[in-house]
């Protein structure tokens, strides 16, 4: 029987090993593209903030639904909106890190649909 689930999903396509919770948990990583795209601007314009210790976390996640009706999109399925909270230290740990929340349209094909929205909250310096 296991040899005929793991031939099952070899060949048949659609079935997959994750699932669509895992995928769009992908997304609020750090590894996502959304992430990255944040951190490496960030990065561009503060040389001493550490992209290697760069953390991540989901603020909240929604399906985007116009009445009652899921929005999908033909190719990608259902589409969510996505808010990640983005955590840069200094190198040197001189200041408290930076703190960016970043927004995207996403789904569980694609980590972001087009380029993220995000802004800096991080608190002032005491």
């Amino acid at each position: 029987m296991k040899k005929l689930i793991a031939l099952a999903i070899l060949f048949v396509p659609g079935i997959s090993l994750s699932s669509t919770n895992d995928d769009l948990d992908y997304c609020a990583t750090i590894q996502s593209w959304v992430a990255q795209k944040v951190i490496n601007t960030a990065v561009e314009k503060n040389k001493h903030l550490d992209q290697f210790r760069a953390t991540s976390s989901l603020i909240e996640r929604s399906k985007l639904i116009k009445g009652k009706k899921p929005i999908v999109f033909n190719e990608w399925g259902q589409l969510y909106t996505q808010t990640i909270e983005i955590s840069i230290p200094y190198i040197d740990n001189h200041k408290k890190s930076v703190t960016l929340i970043a927004s995207s349209i996403i789904s569980a094909e694609e980590c972001s649909l087009a380029e993220p929205t995000y802004f800096d909250i991080t608190p002032e310096n005491d």
